[in-house]
């Protein structure tokens, strides 16, 4: 809006003296006095000058030649431009210091200087004119910002008084203006997410596009020329059918509306509870629920209604309804198909096409359920498994259709064959693992891992420890045995250093030619010279 349609609308709307018009607008008192002049001449009513345009307003109540200020030859005219072009490239610089600079060079011009309101005036034009912006018409249902506020709100612990931070999300609508905002303990993926829920099941639908910050969470690390989006939040934006389409690098003008609210919830939401005490996460969202509603409910300054009527009234019926499932939280790992065509994640088995043996695939994670894929195209989908480790879900389409073949180098046949030859209490213990799993290629993996420990150990051992678990009538593991080899072998290795050292404090030990049988030693004939020359 215009600055001198703001005054005129302030001044009719009464109860304001024209100091105060020109103190809460940052305008000149001469300004106000022409809006005042404006309004006795033409008899203007504040229905008439909020239907009208702001350029409308300037041409027709005041127009430039007369708006238009004279200049004085006596007053040395600064350059305005070079002074908002120092501020664009350097915004710490302060107008005062360009005013100090300025009154310097009026004097040592012999000229007189313009006051620091007149300067400030001057450079507050000069910069409008230089730095126009667009103003951008957003449509109902249309868009949603989403950014973390800067500053943090803070929990208070009990016991110990240590402050820890509060960050608190907000997302607006740019159209209403509503807004919804919360604290979450840390600014991770699972917050991002939970956020983006609430905020849509409490607007009642999803806007047709997200336009989040530039952080993390939003978007990976692409080059000067490029977004990237986190998968994540582009897997959540094609569940709740919405785009994302981030904000420019270092362009806070194409989130303004976003920038805007963020300043509204520091100003009154994190700052006032600065001043109070809050131990729990829960107690701050409690007091955040009840600021944001009313800030959300407050009458507009220079229309009528509140962000909450506007948006009841024009908005709600444009969002996109709410997909039938929530969003649910997951993880992806990167697991490996086995030789039984099963993928093991958390401990437990799920089974896949026998044809992607071999093959790493993805796998999506949630609290129910476990979806695989690969190259990006859904291969399976299992009920995610509970309770004791080690469990398998199988599908028979997955089954080869001789993967029962005993001439095939997965089979049972051959396991008993290899543990035979091992010792009977390993063909034992083996067998028990064969006819412990419902399908009898389940046990492939584990039997493989088990008899591998006669290569890593020596067979002797594996028996041994195959003996341990049989007495206690035990399926064998792969854990389980290992466990009991290095237990034996530990026993072993005390008793030998035992034996040495009875056997040191009895006397001198018998020294005992270990080679005489061995066959290493060459004899007599070896090392007999012939014609001069060691053969």
């Amino acid at each position: 809006m215009a600055k001198m349609k703001k005054v005129l609308l302030m001044l009719l709307r009464g109860g304001s003296s024209q100091d105060d018009v020109a103190a809460a607008l940052h305008v000149s008192k001469r300004d106000v006095s022409s809006a005042a002049k404006a309004i006795r001449e033409h008899g203007l009513t504040y229905d008439e000058v909020s239907g009208m345009d702001p350029s409308a307003v300037d041409d027709t109540f005041f127009p430039k030649e007369a708006r238009g200020r004279k200049r004085n030859a006596a007053y040395l005219q600064p350059d305005m431009r070079a002074y908002v072009e120092r501020k664009k490239r350097c915004r710490k610089l302060v107008v005062k210091q360009f005013w100090q600079e300025y009154c310097s060079s009026a004097a040592e011009c012999e000229k007189l200087a313009y006051s620091y309101q007149s300067f400030c005036e001057q450079f507050s034009d000069e910069a409008e004119k230089l730095g126009a912006t667009q103003h951008f018409k957003h449509a109902p249902g249309e868009k949603a910002y989403v950014d973390w506020a800067g500053d943090a709100a803070k929990l208070t612990d009990k016991i110990t008084g240590k402050a820890t931070k509060v960050h608190v999300l907000v997302v607006s609508l740019p159209f209403s203006g509503r807004f919804w905002a919360r604290g979450f303990a840390d600014m991770r993926q699972q917050s991002w997410l939970e956020g983006h829920m609430s905020a849509f099941e409490e607007f009642g639908g999803v806007p047709r596009m997200l336009v989040p910050d530039n952080c993390a969470t939003a978007t990976g690390r692409g080059s000067a020329y490029e977004t990237l989006l986190n998968k994540d939040y582009e897997r959540f934006a094609e569940h709740y059918g919405c785009a994302v389409v981030p904000a420019r690098v270092r362009k806070p003008r194409d989130k303004s509306t976003a920038e805007g609210t963020v300043d509204l919830v520091e100003k009154w939401v994190i700052a006032p509870s600065s001043e109070m005490r809050f131990y729990t996460l829960d107690e701050f969202n409690e007091f955040c629920a009840q600021r944001v509603g009313w800030l959300n409910s407050r009458p507009f300054s220079a229309k009528e209604g509140s962000r909450s009527s506007l948006f009841d009234e024009e908005e709600a019926g444009q969002l996109m309804p709410l997909p039938a499932e929530r969003y649910e939280m997951c993880r992806w790992c990167y697991p490996k198909v086995s030789p039984d065509y099963h993928v093991t994640i958390d401990y437990m088995h799920y089974s896949v096409p026998h044809s992607l043996i071999g093959r790493t695939l993805e796998a999506k994670v949630t609290a129910s359920k476990v979806v695989v894929y690969d190259n990006g195209e859904p291969v399976c989908e299992h009920v995610r498994l509970t309770g004791r480790k080690g469990q398998y879900d199988t599908f028979d389409e997955h089954m080869p259709a001789n993967h029962r073949d005993a001439g095939s180098p997965w089979s049972d046949e051959r396991f008993l064959s290899w543990a035979a030859k091992i010792g009977p209490e390993t063909e034992l213990a083996i067998a028990r693992v064969l006819g412990s799993r419902k399908i009898v290629e389940q046990a492939f993996v584990p039997c493989r891992n088990i008899l591998g420990l006669s290569k890593r150990y020596t067979p002797q051992l594996l028996e041994a420890a195959c003996a341990q678990v049989n007495a206690l009538c035990a399926v064998a593991s792969y854990t389980g045995v290992k466990n009991a080899i290095l237990s034996i072998k530990a026993q072993r290795d005390s008793a030998r250093a035992a034996g040495t050292a009875c056997a040191a404090a009895e006397g001198p030990a018998q020294v005992v030619d270990r080679a005489a049988h061995a066959g290493r030693l060459r004899g007599a004939d070896a090392y007999r010279r012939k014609g001069g020359r060691r053969c």
